[in-house]
């Protein structure tokens, strides 16, 4: 004897194949204005107080992106500079002497297509 099921939407004795979906490099994401603002604002703060070298990162977090500023010397500084390449997470490493102007297009020009 042979079990039926009727009722929709209950579970099948079938095994459900599960798919993985492929690595692929994600859609490019240039910063917004609330982004850009933001970030900057606290470049500003780490140039002008001087001081040692420190790197710009874009980490996904949930649905939104997360912007830290780590030291050289961190220990995520390592970790966070290995990270995939295709994801386009570095923006950049600045010290006291960089020019504002140019961490500024640096920010603006982060994840846009080069018009080539």
């Amino acid at each position: 004897m042979t079990r039926i099921n009727l009722m929709p939407g209950a579970p099948s004795a079938e095994p459900v194949a599960r798919v993985r979906p492929k690595l692929i490099l994600r859609p490019r994401k240039p910063l917004n204005k609330r982004e850009l603002a933001s970030v900057f604002d606290r470049v500003r703060k780490r140039v002008l107080k001087g001081g040692e070298p420190f790197g710009i990162f874009v980490i996904k977090h949930g649905e939104g992106r997360v912007f830290r500023l780590l030291s050289i010397r961190d220990p995520n500084f390592e970790a966070q500079f290995r990270v995939n390449k295709a994801l386009q997470h570095m923006i950049g490493i600045y010290d006291g002497g960089a020019e504002l102007g140019d961490v500024y297009d640096d920010l603006y020009q982060f994840d846009r297509l080069s018009a080539a």
